[in-house]
This record gives structure tokens, sequence and C-alpha cells, in this order.
């Protein structure tokens, strides 16, 4: 059974990007893949501090709510990330995370190696823009993230101009979401 963790940086339970994810996962779970679910906006998650114990272990040694992240990461075979774009860069809670991923990577020195590569990722972004071209530099950098960790991305999905009350992501992209889902698995 393939394993898949997704991580909703969203603070929106209902909203766009957490739509979307739920689509992904659906995908996943329908092609027979287990998955555990992160919310990035829970209370527990504490940010890198900056004391580089993962350079020279697997993990963190923050205790906190991500802290089994990293044994899931290790198994899974597929990964979703997603993000609203707030203030042209991913949310706070994702910034968080993105920074908790250090561990990712091993080594001392320059370059870094991946960890735990081989990894296929799907990522999910949302944004109020409706130039889908607004906040390319932010998706591109963190989909560059997921190369730098040895991780496959197989799709990364973004939704524009969600601003108005009520916004509904297209049927397409839905259906873009389900498929991305699918191919996350062996």
């Amino acid at each position: 059974m393939s394993k898949v963790i997704a991580f909703l940086g969203s603070p929106r339970k209902n909203g766009v990007t957490s739509k979307l994810i739920e689509e992904v996962i659906k995908g996943a779970q329908a092609k027979g893949a287990e998955v555990k679910i992160y919310d990035l906006n829970d209370d527990r998650v504490r940010g890198c501090q900056g004391c580089f114990y993962c350079r020279s272990h697997e993990g963190c040694a923050t205790k906190d709510y991500l802290q089994p992240m990293y044994e899931d990461i290790k198994k899974a075979d597929g990964i979703i990330f997603g993000s609203p774009i707030y203030n042209q860069n991913i949310s706070g809670q994702a910034t968080l995370w993105i920074n908790r991923m250090y561990p990712m990577v091993a080594g001392t020195r320059f370059p870094f190696q991946a960890r735990y590569p081989g990894k296929k990722a799907v990522t999910v972004f949302s944004q109020g823009n409706e130039d889908k071209d607004a906040y390319r530099s932010t998706i591109q950098s963190l989909n560059g993230a997921f190369s730098h960790y040895g991780w496959e991305l197989v799709d990364s999905l973004l939704c524009s101009g969600t601003r108005s009350p009520g916004f509904e992501p297209s049927d397409e992209l839905l259906k873009q979401a389900f498929a991305a889902g699918e191919s996350l698995t062996k």
C-alpha cells in the first residue's frame, strides 16, 4: 500500500487551497493510498530553532506537533503540500513548515545530499490575483525546494482569482487535482 503525507498550509479549513488538497487526497485514496494529514495551522507547530541538530541526526530536536512528520516522510511514497499565496509569498504556516524541512537534506557542507529522495510530490497553490503568473517566482522557489529534497514534482496546481466570496475551483482544476493524487501512488 502506498503512503502519502499531506501538509495543509492554509488557515482556512474550507478555503480553495484546502478544497484542492482534498481532491488530491481523494485521488490518492482512490488508488489505495493511506493518507496522513498535517494541518500546519495547528497551534502546536513551532518554527526552526536553528540548533543544527539535524546536521548530525535524522529528524529535528523540536518536540512538537510536527515531530512525527520526519519518520512519516521517510516512509512515504508521496507528498502533498498546499498553501495560499498571501502578500506575494506562501502563508506564514507554510513558511514555518518549509523552515522545518531542513532535515530533508544531510551533511554539514554544501552541497547537501537529499536525505529521503525518490518521493513523488504534488503542490497546490491559490491566490487572489487573477494573473496566474503574478507569483510564479514564489511557486518556482517552493517547487525548487522539493527538487533539492530529491522529490519528483508530478504536478503543481494553481487556482487564481480566488478573491470573490463563494469562489469555487473549476471542475477542470478539481479533476486535475484528483488525477495528481492518483499519480502519487506506486
